[in-house]
């Protein structure tokens, strides 16, 4: 008698990736350019606006570089992960200088 196929648990990673997916076939189909200038523009929102807009700006930057870091974390090499890593710095240490002064 052939034995039940065993179901391995779900993982954080399989379900986040899941859940991720309709988000970034959107993201896919946007145009080019717009991500990144979106980013830009999140930046300088973040360096020039009130205090409590700044922190939603790079709050919602931070969240969003995380997410994708998080997602292509294991098909990048190390100094694609370095990168990830020195950009999620750079941004804190960006919103910090900002909200601070």
């Amino acid at each position: 008698m052939p034995s039940a196929p065993t179901s391995r648990p779900v993982t954080l990673r399989a379900r986040i990736e899941t859940a991720s997916r309709p988000v970034l076939a959107r993201l896919h189909g946007l145009p080019r350019l717009l991500i990144p200038l979106c980013t830009l523009l999140l930046v300088v929102v973040g360096a020039f606006a009130p205090t409590p807009v700044a922190v939603l700006a790079f709050t919602v930057l931070f969240l969003f570089i995380a997410w994708i870091a998080y997602l292509s974390w294991p098909a990048v090499p190390v100094s694609g992960r370095l990168s990830r890593l020195a950009m999620l710095a750079l941004i804190l240490v960006l919103a910090w200088v900002t909200i601070t002064h």
